[in-house]
């Protein structure tokens, strides 16, 4: 099972209401929006540097 499979039966798991397909994109929208601040951060620190 990868870690993404965990995290949405985990999410279903805690939230019955939640159906299999609702949980997999709160997950994946949650993955971007990491995603898009590590970027962020990355950038950042590059342009600072010099």
């Amino acid at each position: 099972m990868t870690n993404f499979e965990k995290r949405v039966e985990e999410l279903t798991a805690k939230h019955p209401h939640l159906t299999k397909d609702e949980a997999i994109k709160i997950v994946t929208e949650k993955n971007a929006r990491k995603k898009q601040k590590r970027n962020a951060r990355s950038n950042n620190a590059g342009t600072n540097k010099g």
